[in-house]
């Protein structure tokens, strides 16, 4: 290849994968800024002031193919328990797939994913699969996560990937 298709082709690839990466901001000053921005998430997210008894907040908010938003709350030993059968008795959960026209628009409604147990929230408000909520808790790090997704120009998730591959495509979670 001659050096003067080279260096082109590098700045085409090396923009191909910095637009892939999309931006992930962390500040939770800007919380409200960040659901603002997110199409109805408003309704589903946590205030940050109702959130009592925990230890620290983590807030991943990613800009990519489509917006997410994840909170995560970190609670003590003492309040974990509590926190997690009150969030997890206050939604409720789709019980099936969601299918339309043979293809999965959410092809699981529970599953496994780093340490966390992740379940799709049942919403009639929700616009699956460009909008939809979901809760995680991790018994092993005392964690619940409230992840909110927004994407107007998807029509399915489960085309050749898994929930799991979709958090790893749109979301953020903490190190370690």
């Amino acid at each position: 290849m001659s050096r003067k298709l080279i260096f082109p082709s590098l700045f085409i690839v090396f923009s191909l994968v910095l637009s892939g990466c999309g931006q992930v901001y962390t500040n939770t000053d800007d919380y409200q800024e960040y659901i603002d921005s997110i199409p109805e998430s408003n309704t589903f997210m946590p205030d940050l002031f109702e959130i009592v008894d925990s230890q620290s907040i983590e807030i991943y908010y990613c800009e990519r193919l489509g917006q997410s938003i994840n909170l995560v709350i970190t609670f003590s030993n003492e309040t974990y328990e509590t926190a997690k059968e009150t969030v997890l008795g206050s939604y409720v959960f789709l019980e099936a797939p969601l299918m339309e026209n043979d293809y999965y628009l959410i092809p699981a409604t529970e599953f496994e994913y780093e340490s966390f147990t992740i379940k799709v929230v049942d919403d009639e408000d929700f616009d699956y699969p460009e909008q939809f909520g979901m809760i995680g808790y991790s018994d092993t790090k005392g964690q619940i996560s409230y992840m909110f997704f927004f994407d107007d120009s998807l029509n399915r998730l489960g085309d050749g990937y898994s929930m799991p591959e979709f958090l790893d495509k749109e979301f953020r979670f903490p190190e370690n």
